[in-house]
């Protein structure tokens, strides 16, 4: 997908509808993943009774988490082992949990070149 396709997709908001698809590929409530987002749970229920799109802000933190989800499924056989790994402590995070450092991009790219690593045979 060209970068500005994204961007515009970004821009206008994602379907609310959206937020229970990436909750359930993370084995999450919707409520636990607006948790790690920073998203209120409140805000998404709301949204979605209404049938409303989310704000870029959010579209945005939601696409950045079904990416890493994305990747890290190439790495991993199933959607259980993404989760499984995702939400234990990492030694080379120092032992944080790599889903509770994706509400920031940088927190993401670290969780990306750790996924990067481990499927080129590099963990650190």
């Amino acid at each position: 997908m060209p970068a500005a396709y994204g961007v515009k997709a970004i821009r206008a908001g994602l379907p609310a509808r959206a937020f229970v698809g990436v909750a359930e590929a993370l084995n999450l409530t919707v409520d636990e993943l607006a948790g790690i987002l920073g998203v209120s749970p409140r805000t998404i229920r709301d949204q979605r009774k209404k049938h409303s799109r989310l704000s870029s802000e959010n579209t945005e933190k939601l696409v950045r988490i079904a990416r890493i989800q994305q990747q890290a499924r190439k790495v991993f056989s199933t959607n259980e082992a993404v989760a499984g790994w995702l939400t234990s402590p990492a030694p080379a995070l120092d032992g944080a949990k790599p889903i509770d450092l994706l509400d920031t991009d940088l927190g993401a790219r670290e969780v990306e070149s750790i996924l990067n690593g481990i499927a080129y045979g590099n963990v650190m």
